[in-house]
This record gives C-alpha cells, sequence and structure tokens, in this order.
C-alpha cells in the first residue's frame, strides 16, 4: 500500500510541470492579443501625430521660401532703382549719388554697398583718371591681389572703376577697383549687356562672418551720355557739358548685399518655429554649391542639421534671383516639431494597462487553489524550521548563559590579577630608569670633572689639539646627560598623571619663548586665534618648547621667523608651528619622529634626537596626531617647515580608578 502511495504522488508531481503549462496558455494568448492591439492603435495614431508635424513643418518652409523670395525681389528692386536714376539723369555727381541711396542704406542693413562702376575704355582712362583726381587726389584705376592688397590696372580695352560707393569710409578700399579685372565679373558685365537686364553673381559663403556670406548684384545702365568732361566727380561744382556721342553702355549699377543679414531681415516677420535653412547655388560643372546656412532662432546646437539627432524631414524649394536659381533645404531642429501630444503613448500604455490586469484577474482565478496549497505546504515547512532554530537558539543560550555565569565568578578575580600586574611592572619600569638613570648619571658627573680638572691642571701645556680633544669630551658628556634626561621623560609619558587646568595657550607659548630665550635676530610670531583649553599645562608646553627649540637650533642662518597659529576643527584645536629655516627633505621625514634620528651629525651640542619622538609621543598621549609638511613661503626659493598637531579643545577629568592607581604609584615611588 505504501509503494502504491508513493507511485501515485510521483506521477503527480511528473505531470504537474505540462499541467501547469496548458493551465496559463490562456493568459498567455490574452497577453499577446491585448499587447498587438495596443500596439497597433498607438502606431496608427502616432503615425497621424507624425503627418501632422510634417505638415506644420512643411507650411513653415513654404512660409521662409515666400519671405526670402520676397526679400531677395526687394533687393533686387533696388539695385534696378539705382540703374533707372542713372537712365533718368545726364549726370549724376557724388553729392546727387549719396543723397539718393542714403535712404535705402539707413533702412536696409543688409546692404553691404551701392556703387556706380562707368564705362571707361582705354583711350579715355588717362582723361577720365586725370579728370577724377580733381574730385579724388589719389584715385586710379586698380586691379585686386590675392593677398587682399592693389596694384595698377594693365590697360585693357575697357575698364569698369568703381567711380561711387556708398557708405563711403568702410569702403574706401573699394574705390578705382576695376570691376573687369576678373574675368568671371568680366563674363558677368557681358552676359548683362548682351540680355540688357540685371545679373547676380555667385554668392560667396563666408559663414565665419556674422553677416554670412555676400552677393553682387549688376545692372547696366543704357543711353546717350555726357562724356566726362561734363561729369561733377568732385560734388562741389557743375562742369560745362561736352561733345555727346552714342554709346551702348554707359555703365553698371552695383549692389552687394551680406546674405546673412538679409535672411535674418526677411525672416524677423516669422516667428521662431524650429526650422534650419541651406543655401544652395549651382556652381560650375553643375554641381551644387552649399553657400549659406541659416540656423533657428530656437536651436541650441552650434551645428547645422544637427548632430545630435538624425534629419526626421525636409523641404525643398526653389527661389529665382535675377538668371539664378538658388535652391533652400529646409530641415526641423531637433526637438522643434516633437510630438506634443500624447495620444498614442496613453494608449499603448492603457491597452497594456488593460491587458495586464486582465492576465491578472485570470491568472488569480486560475492559481488560487494551487497557490493556497502552496502557502499552506510553505507555511508548514517555515514552521517547523523555526521550531528547529527556536530549539538550537534555546540550547545556545542556555550555553552561553552558562559562559556567562563562569566568567561573573572568574571576572573579578581576573581583573584584580591584571591590575597587580601591570602595577608591578610600572614599578619595576620607574625603578629601573631611576636606577639606570642614576647609575649612568654619576659616572658622567665623574668623567666631567676630570676633565675640568685637567684642563684647569695643564692649562699652560696643552697644545691647541688637545684643548679641543677635551672640549669635545665635555660635550660628549653633556649630550650623555641630555639623552638620559629625555629617556626618562619619554618613559614617564603616561603614566604620570598630570592635573587639568585652564590653559591660554597664547600667554603659554610666550612663557615658553621667554624661557627659551632666542638668540638675537629670531622673533616668534603667534597667531591672532589662540585658545583657551583645558587640558595638562606641562604637556602642551613641552610639546610647544621642544617644536619651538628645534626651529630654533636646526636654523641655517642667524636671524628668522616663527610663527605659530591655531584654529578650530569641531572637538579639536589644530596647531601649527612654522619656520622659515631651510626646511625637511622630504625623503628624511619618516625618521624624524624616530628615537635618536637627527638630520645633522655635529661635534658639539647636545641634539639628542628625542625632542621629536618626545613631541609625538605626547601629542598621541592625549589622542591627537602630528605630521610635518613644507611651509611654500615662496621668498628666495625657501620653503621653510610646517609642524602640525592637534590638540583636544577640553580634555575629560580622570575617573575614580584612574585617581587610585595615581595615587597607589605615588605611594610605591
Amino acid at each position: 500500500m505504501t509503494w502504491l502511495l508513493s507511485r501515485w504522488r510521483s506521477g503527480r508531481q511528473a505531470a504537474a510541470p505540462a499541467a501547469l503549462l496548458w493551465s496559463y496558455a490562456p493568459i498567455l494568448l490574452v497577453a499577446l492579443l491585448g499587447a498587438l492591439a495596443s500596439w497597433l492603435v498607438s502606431a496608427r495614431i502616432g503615425e497621424l501625430e507624425h503627418q501632422r508635424r510634417f505638415a506644420s513643418f512643411s507650411e513653415a518652409s513654404r512660409d521662409r521660401l515666400l519671405v526670402v523670395q520676397r526679400e531677395l525681389d526687394y533687393a533686387l528692386g533696388l539695385v534696378q532703382d539705382l540703374g533707372g536714376f542713372f537712365d533718368a539723369a545726364s549726370r549724376v555727381s557724388r553729392r546727387q549719388f549719396r543723397e539718393f541711396v542714403a535712404p535705402t542704406l539707413k533702412r536696409n542693413r543688409a546692404i553691404h554697398s551701392l556703387q556706380w562702376a562707368p564705362r571707361v575704355t582705354r583711350e579715355e582712362r588717362r582723361d577720365f583718371a586725370a579728370k577724377v583726381r580733381l574730385g579724388i587726389p589719389r584715385f586710379q584705376i586698380q586691379d585686386p591681389l590675392p593677398n587682399g592688397e592693389r596694384r595698377l590696372a594693365p590697360e585693357r580695352s575697357v575698364h569698369f572703376p568703381i567711380l561711387f560707393i556708398q557708405p563711403y569710409p568702410e569702403n574706401t578700399a573699394f574705390l578705382g577697383l576695376d570691376l573687369a579685372a576678373a574675368p568671371r565679373v568680366l563674363e558677368l558685365l557681358d552676359l548683362a549687356i548682351e540680355r540688357r537686364t540685371l545679373v547676380v553673381g555667385e554668392p560667396e559663403a563666408q559663414d565665419d562672418k556674422p553677416e554670412g556670406g555676400r552677393f553682387t548684384v549688376y545692372r547696366p545702365v543704357f543711353s546717350r551720355v555726357e562724356d566726362l568732361e561734363g561729369l561733377d566727380v568732385t560734388g562741389e561744382s557743375d562742369l560745362e557739358p561736352g561733345t555727346i556721342e552714342e554709346r551702348e553702355v554707359r555703365g553698371f549699377a552695383v549692389g552687394v548685399f551680406r546674405f546673412g543679414a538679409l535672411i535674418d531681415q526677411a525672416l524677423a516677420s516669422l516667428g521662431p518655429s524650429g526650422v534650419d535653412i541651406a543655401f544652395w547655388a549651382e556652381g560650375e560643372g553643375g554641381e551644387r554649391r552649399l553657400f549659406h546656412v541659416h540656423r533657428s532662432r530656437v536651436r541650441d546646437a552650434a551645428t547645422w542639421p544637427g548632430d545630435d539627432q538624425p534629419i526626421t524631414a525636409t523641404y525643398e524649394g526653389q527661389i529665382r534671383v535675377g538668371d539664378q536659381t538658388w535652391t533652400l533645404v529646409c530641415a526641423p531642429v531637433p526637438g522643434a516639431f516633437s510630438a506634443e501630444g500624447w495620444g498614442g503613448s496613453l494608449v499603448l500604455i492603457g491597452g497594456l494597462a488593460f491587458t495586464c490586469l486582465t492576465c491578472i484577474y485570470l491568472f488569480a482565478l486560475i492559481g488560487r487553489d494551487r497557490q493556497v496549497r502552496r502557502l499552506v505546504a510553505e507555511r508548514t515547512l517555515e514552521l517547523s524550521r523555526s521550531n528547529e532554530a527556536l530549539n538550537k537558539e534555546i540550547a545556545e543560550r542556555r550555553r552561553a548563559e552558562e559562559a556567562l555565569h563562569y566568567l561573573n565568578v572568574t571576572l573579578e578575580q581576573r581583573v584584580e590579577r591584571r591590575t597587580f600586574e601591570s602595577e608591578r611592572r610600572a614599578r619595576d619600569l620607574e625603578q629601573f630608569a631611576y636606577v639606570a638613570s642614576h647609575d649612568l648619571k654619576a659616572p658622567l658627573r665623574g668623567i666631567a670633572n676630570l676633565s675640568e680638572w685637567l684642563k684647569e691642571d695643564l692649562q699652560d701645556r696643552l697644545t691647541p689639539e688637545t684643548q679641543e680633544q677635551l672640549d669635545l669630551l665635555r660635550d660628549r658628556v653633556a649630550r650623555m646627560n641630555a639623552l638620559i634626561e629625555g629617556l626618562l621623560a619619554y618613559s614617564r609619558i603616561g603614566r604620570a598623571a598630570g592635573s587639568l587646568e585652564t590653559v591660554d595657550v597664547g600667554l603659554l607659548v610666550r612663557e615658553v619663548v621667554d624661557s627659551l630665550d632666542p638668540p638675537r635676530g629670531f622673533r616668534v610670531k603667534l597667531g591672532p586665534e589662540l585658545p583657551v583649553l583645558r587640558t595638562d599645562r606641562l604637556h602642551l608646553s613641552q610639546v610647544f618648547a621642544n617644536l619651538i627649540a628645534n626651529a630654533i637650533r636646526h636654523h641655517d642662518r642667524d636671524e628668522g621667523l616663527v610663527t605659530v597659529c591655531g584654529r578650530e576643527e569641531g572637538e579639536r584645536w589644530v596647531f601649527s608651528v612654522t619656520d622659515d629655516g631651510p626646511g625637511i627633505p622630504l625623503e628624511f621625514r619618516h625618521k624624524i619622529f624616530l628615537m635618536f634620528q637627527t638630520l645633522a651629525v655635529k661635534d658639539y651640542g647636545v641634539n639628542t634626537g628625542i625632542g621629536l619622538a618626545l613631541v609625538k609621543k605626547l601629542v598621541e598621549e592625549h589622542g591627537g596626531t602630528i605630521y610635518v609638511e613644507d611651509a611654500d613661503l615662496g621668498q628666495g626659493g625657501r620653503r621653510g617647515c610646517r609642524f602640525v598637531f592637534s590638540w583636544p579643545r577640553q580634555e575629560p577629568a580622570a575617573e575614580d580608578g584612574d585617581d587610585q592607581v595615581t595615587t597607589q604609584r605615588e605611594a610605591s615611588r
């Protein structure tokens, strides 16, 4: 019977995955159909929005094409009117020309210059130049050079020198420039004479200038004209007319326009809509040439048509400029014609949300019974595991309670034993230090006395070398004595309890300086913000005394400056002692806080190498840190040295246990 029950359970477990898959098949079908329907509807709405945006972009592009065409027609009309002015007048003086074009130049900032270039033959050139020099002394017919300079034009069969030009001050260099010097311009002039209408030169691409490139319009003037003898070139008097002859062309009215300014002027009447416009002209060989790009006023980027996003739509149109046809390519600024509505996204989100809710509902209906059984099994398993864990925790707590009880019983005995042992070691160490210092000092005093007696007894018979050796012996004895005293002071740090008192750091540093009695020429400068601390006065004074004495002792000059400053950082004060000495090389800084380490070996002096080690131990005993760095004084290349250490703003009072230990130590001593 047990075997049959186990076989039945294993069969149910094997069939469970297949049954689970078939039970969830309707949910998968509903999810696929709902997602597909939502995507199709949102895609259709997105397509309609795209068509609407493209229609709006196309309308804005057509508006810009129309206003640009209108502005260009107006510019050509200005040159046409200037040519008509010369058609109507047999003589035109410089003053008349200036008064005629002045209102036009004032209203239209896109005009670079308006010019008049008469026709002058080879035979007339000398007389023409001579008469013009009556009003313009240095006038001559010139050709342009590639480097921007001018040269005297060679003789040609016909010249078209610029005689009148406005505005005059900024275009003086163009006066006398022969239009016939450039072959391409001469072809345009011949074409204008042949067709008896104005022609437009190829536009120049100059995107490095704010106003963009330029284009030039040439309008021929045909009439019976008077000889140059009657032409008033000075504008101050009217000359008597000379002979009259029949000429086919009298000259050219020329207009030079700033293309970028003209486009900005044309589009000023339209609001910014996010359309970039590229202007293309047909160059030699029939190839299109980009000569100007107008960037929309709503564009943030500095390139066209936009490197950050691809062009989504373009609009292309053509405009007539005289006998030329220019192509305009419009592109939308990225983000300018983006979707404003959320119709497609809302439909997609709503459809997916509805599909998800439906699937969730079906999943709840289908899997409720299975979930209940699974939850019951999981809860039963969790309960059994919790019981096991609880029993294990109870056993562990019992063992911990037993161990804690044992520790409580033996704790007082161990504490008392450890305390006694540490006190015994401290007493032994102090006793050893005292005995060692006493036993070492006695022979040293004897050596010092013997050397002094030898010096007194043999004063007259000592050679200079022997005198120096005796002095060196006494100095070595003094250094050994200082070394013993330093070791004693170093060993007592942390064992002798210091009394806490209120300490004015500024006053303390002044007392330290007075006790050191620095040599003449050395100054100790105090910072403006030295605090008042609650601390061990003796320890802090030892730190400052060693640092200031170290700065004076190791200075490489007979005069110097030591600066003591402080600043507050949270619960601590950070002090610095800065000197203007030679500094400490980087490779030796890791040694200066070690015992018996000095940077210079001297025959004389009591420098033991314990001072900075003592300072480091005192600072760390009070929970601070100390380090050294360059001062970077910038005085003749001198770097100086700065010791920086931290000190507690207020130290806690000693606890009762510490007081008792201190009392016992004093009593044993």
